[in-house]
């Protein structure tokens, strides 16, 4: 008679290689703890740069109400007329901002 060998081992290695891999992909896999910090970090980035492009945007806003014909600031209107122009009279002295969007 053939005696079998115990699956005992067998079944244990089977077993560990089984959590072996289950705990590869908790740490490395798509799902993982690693990825979901990197989906919170990109997160935070992006509702930081949200918050700069609402700000230009409510700046955008006002100078633009203030360009209507309700509330036409001519000296808003003078201001923006010449930086975009770049026209300068003689006597008067340009200040630039240091960058323009």
């Amino acid at each position: 008679m053939v005696r079998m060998p115990p699956m005992r081992p067998v079944v244990f290695f089977l077993l560990l290689a089984g959590y072996g891999l289950l705990g590869w992909h908790a740490f490395h896999g798509k799902r993982s703890f690693a990825y979901q910090q990197e989906v919170r970090q990109k997160l935070e980035r992006a509702k930081t740069e949200y918050a700069a492009v609402q700000r230009r945007r409510a700046e955008w806003q006002r100078k633009v109400a203030r360009l209507r014909n309700e509330t036409l600031d001519l000296d808003t209107l003078d201001e923006e007329a010449r930086s975009q122009l770049g026209f300068v009279a003689p006597d008067e002295l340009l200040a630039l901002p240091a960058s323009r969007r």
